[in-house]
């Protein structure tokens, strides 16, 4: 915003419309924190394919760069809050990726 703002009004405009996708994927964006959401998913394949089509919108014409973490665990949600391990765990997650990219936790099994 400091530099550019119509530039910045762009970038958020394309930003928020990418994450429309949690729609169409089943997922919900709980909170936005900045540029950043906290969302769940009813499916991990569903919050992949969201996640992989995020990066792909975000990546046509002049790319906007941003970091998804993804983490399948047990969380508490009451419909005004999420929060426990798997919500920590995702954040952790989210703030090692490289931006533009993706990165999960380990499946385990």
């Amino acid at each position: 915003m400091q530099g550019d703002e119509e530039a910045a009004i762009k970038v958020r405009t394309r930003h928020r419309e990418a994450f429309q996708q949690h729609e169409l994927h089943n997922g919900e964006i709980i909170q936005y924190y900045g540029d950043g959401t906290l969302s769940v998913f009813k499916s991990a394949i569903e919050a992949a394919k969201c996640a992989i089509e995020i990066q792909r919108l975000l990546h046509e014409g002049d790319p906007v760069s941003v970091r998804i973490g993804l983490h399948l665990g047990d969380i508490v949600f009451n419909k005004t809050e999420v929060y426990g391990d798997g919500v920590n765990y995702a954040s952790r997650i989210e703030s090692m990726v490289i931006a533009g990219a993706i990165l999960h936790s380990p499946v385990r099994g």
